[in-house]
């Protein structure tokens, strides 16, 4: 064998053992969107090393009350997906009592995406990760599948500002497809 043809081997070898050993994600599971905390525990959620409860704790988002009977939780980008487990970037309280955004974990970490919420905004349910897709319902509010009833059951995947999601409307009939224009603002809309 000759030289050159040995030693490119070897690169080829140990670049394949280094790549399988390090985790990656789909394309289809890398997230731009920003979301909050949503958990009802008043202990926090805790953001964890890796998508699991398996993984160590790396920090905790813990809500912070603004006035006496309101508090906000920590708002972040969501940058991928992982089996129910949404990786984040840092997280920060926003700016809602005019005393600007304040720290609140530095990412990355992984929380639940059953703890995490955001608000849907374009009423489209599409076929596939774009604007261009064929609409397959429309969650209009004067629907049984109206943005104010319906809710997310399971996300199954993102592709950048879009989920893959199956919601449910008050009646318990579902429907799968991908929903975008998530909005991560506590006090107002997006738009």
């Amino acid at each position: 064998m000759p030289k050159r043809h040995a030693l490119f081997t070897t690169l080829l070898a140990s670049t394949m053992v280094l790549a399988t050993s390090l985790p990656s994600l789909a394309a289809s599971n890398i997230c731009d969107f920003y979301a909050y905390s949503d958990d009802s525990d008043p202990a926090g959620t805790n953001v964890r090393s890796g998508p699991g409860t398996s993984y160590d704790i790396v920090g905790v988002l813990k809500p912070e009350t603004v006035e006496e009977s309101y508090s906000f939780t920590p708002e972040f980008q969501v940058t991928a997906f992982d089996n129910g487990w949404f990786q984040i970037g840092d997280a920060h309280y926003g700016d809602y009592d005019g005393g600007g955004d304040k720290p609140a974990f530095k990412g990355p970490g992984w929380v639940s995406a059953k703890l995490v919420e955001f608000e849907i905004e374009d009423p489209n349910l599409r076929d596939a990760p774009s604007l261009d897709a064929k609409v397959i319902l429309e969650m209009r509010f004067d629907t049984p599948w109206g943005l104010d009833g319906m809710r997310i059951q399971t996300i199954h995947a993102c592709e950048g500002g879009f989920l893959d999601v199956t919601i449910t409307n008050p009646t318990g009939a579902t429907k799968r497809g991908w929903v975008t224009d998530l909005c991560g603002n506590q006090a107002t809309t997006c738009s």
